[in-house]
């Protein structure tokens, strides 16, 4: 399927917020937002598509490619991802249209695409694993420069897929429930503790999952919950019978050309109600060295990961641990860079880096066996990873402080690294913690 572009046409619209522009689009099949405010350094750009030209997902066994013509399947998961994105030219257009190209995710399920562990988790609903979509319409907004833009492409080939959608005003959530009560997981992070003692790992990241009933209209649980919390890595995703709501701080990977960075969260503390408290808050989080500890292994992680794919010699950690503020948290965070091999495309990165280490642990592979053991539902897209990329740019987020609404049925996960200086309570507490704006989002008005 040809996704070849003949003309990108550039026209400059009114800077507004991207969240207000995207209420038009909101029940448009396969329409897609990533967005967040933060500092210049985290937050530059909001990207909109709109209207699915191609779609290219994963049932499990093979990759399909879906336009107006039809449908066609592959066997190669990562050959012909890698295959598609060399055939993508949006690099060969101006600014912005150079910053477009696929948008979609990878859930956390695609590590049985690079590791061969067992799967004991239930699913708790259906998802498929992969989903990238080449859009008609996309809008950029970039936000250091206060400008904005309607981007119309023309691929080589005509599609514009088009599926009804139900229209809802206003939400309802009921029936909360958790996977686990508290002495449950809290019995979780002691089994955790006890195969730190005995050598097997040194940190595993563990979640539970959180369900209820919901009706209504998902964007305005999106819109409620972004207005709680601005997230740098906020996304929303409309996929008929599924709608992706991310609330994310956490940055996954960022590549301009071969130059690669992630950004690993670890330790979290919440704000203090008053300014004297929320200084005591961070001063008792810089100096926590379990805190420090995670986040120095998930560093130390995450540069081994990058370095399977990159130049030797180019991968450096140039912050340590840097304070991040939040309406409702603060966290560390970790920078590390890298440049990528010439031989290596992004999918070769995703498949070098994936699962993100924050949200598996150290070793990777040992975490991620011991997460199979001691959560009962599949995570799905969650901890998985929603991005934009063409074959000179790519975006991504770590997928947590996020939502999947199906069947009226919403998802949430929330948890936490563990280690061996880890108190069990404390630990529930933080899994809470990192849900409250979710949790307050579902009340109603």
């Amino acid at each position: 399927m040809n996704i070849k572009i003949y003309r990108a046409n550039v026209k400059n619209i009114k800077y507004c917020s991207p969240i207000i522009y995207f209420e038009k689009y909101k029940d448009i099949f396969g329409s897609c937002l990533f967005t967040g405010d933060g500092i210049n350094d985290i937050s530059e750009y909001t990207f909109i598509g709109i209207f699915p030209h191609t779609i290219i997902s994963y049932d499990g066994d093979k990759l399909i490619f879906q336009n107006e013509q039809g449908v066609k399947k592959e066997k190669g998961f990562w050959e012909n991802l890698s295959k598609v994105l060399t055939q993508t030219n949006f690099d060969e257009f101006n600014y912005p249209a150079s910053l477009c190209g696929g948008m979609g995710y990878l859930s956390y399920e695609i590590l049985q695409n690079i590791e061969n562990l067992t799967k004991t988790t239930v699913d708790s609903y259906e998802l498929i694993p992969f989903n990238w979509i080449f859009f008609n319409v996309y809008y950029v907004f970039d936000h250091l420069n206060k400008k904005a833009y309607q981007i119309d492409i023309e691929y080589e080939s005509k599609s514009k897929i088009i599926k009804k959608t139900n229209i809802y005003n206003g939400y309802n959530v009921k029936n909360i429930q958790s996977e686990c009560t508290r002495e449950e997981y809290m019995e979780k992070v002691e089994k955790i503790r006890d195969y730190i003692f005995r050598g097997y790992v040194y940190e595993v990241n563990l979640t539970q999952q959180i369900n209820g009933s919901f009706f209504g209209d998902a964007y305005s649980l999106f819109k409620k919950l972004f207005s709680i919390n601005n997230a740098p890595f906020s996304a929303y995703i409309n996929l008929e019978d599924t709608k992706i709501i991310s609330n994310s701080p956490e940055l996954f990977l960022r590549c301009k050309g071969k130059e690669v960075e992630t950004r690993p969260i670890k330790g979290t503390i919440k704000r203090g109600r008053t300014e004297e408290i929320d200084k005591e808050n961070i001063e008792l989080l810089i100096n926590s060295k379990k805190d420090q500890a995670e986040l120095y292994m998930i560093i130390d992680l995450m540069r081994n990961d990058l370095g399977k794919v990159s130049e030797i010699g180019s991968v450096k950690v140039i912050n340590p641990k840097r304070l991040e503020t939040y309406k409702n948290v603060h966290h560390l965070v970790g920078i590390v860079i890298g440049k990528l091999k010439e031989s290596c495309d992004y999918f070769d990165l995703l498949k070098a880096a994936f699962p993100g280490g924050s949200i598996t642990g150290c070793p990777k592979v040992i975490a991620m066996e011991i997460i199979d053991e001691m959560e009962k539902y599949t995570r799905n897209l969650y901890t998985g990873s929603i991005f934009m990329m063409n074959k000179e740019f790519f975006i991504s987020n770590i997928v947590i402080r996020s939502a999947i609404i199906k069947n009226n049925k919403i998802f949430v996960n929330s948890g936490g690294a563990i280690t061996i200086d880890s108190i069990p309570e404390e630990e529930y507490n933080e899994s809470i913690i990192k849900i409250k704006n979710i949790i307050n989002s579902m009340k109603q008005e």
